[in-house]
């Protein structure tokens, strides 16, 4: 069967959109028995990168510590096949430190920057991942 990828590719502002729009990204790390991880997660775009905030003491931030990366995907229109697009990107992940930047990844998350600590009393870390590979599909634009 001959495949047209770049017929059904998503641009990177369509990837960026299908993102923003989807209400779940799932986040796939590798653990130390070289098994995956995979979570749903609720995650934004920030300055390029899918960011999103979880417990710190998480089995994906401790692979994601060890391994220094991870996977998402993000797709939409799963009930209808000529429907259905996604994006996966793949690269560099890490727990981000900055201040500025976990603001900002706060603000793209939950529309302000958090003033109080979670109520749940875990300690809370913002996770950027960097996509270097990139895999993404729209079968609508088969027509």
């Amino acid at each position: 069967m001959v495949r047209n990828y770049d017929r059904i590719a998503l641009s990177r502002a369509e990837q960026v959109a299908l993102i923003e729009e989807a209400p779940v990204a799932r986040v796939a790390t590798v653990g130390p028995d070289g098994l995956p991880h995979v979570v749903p997660v609720a995650a934004a775009v920030v300055d390029g990168r899918l960011c999103f905030e979880t417990d710190a003491d998480s089995v994906k931030v401790e692979n994601i510590r060890s391994t220094g990366v991870a996977a998402a995907v993000v797709d939409a229109g799963e009930s209808e096949y000529a429907e259905h697009r996604g994006v996966q990107w793949r690269g560099p992940a890490a727990v981000v430190d900055d201040p500025e930047q976990v603001a900002d990844i706060e603000r793209a998350l939950f529309g302000t920057v958090k003033s109080i600590p979670d109520a749940s009393g875990h300690e809370r870390v913002k996770i950027a991942l960097t996509p270097e590979r990139t895999v993404s599909w729209d079968f609508r634009k088969l027509g």
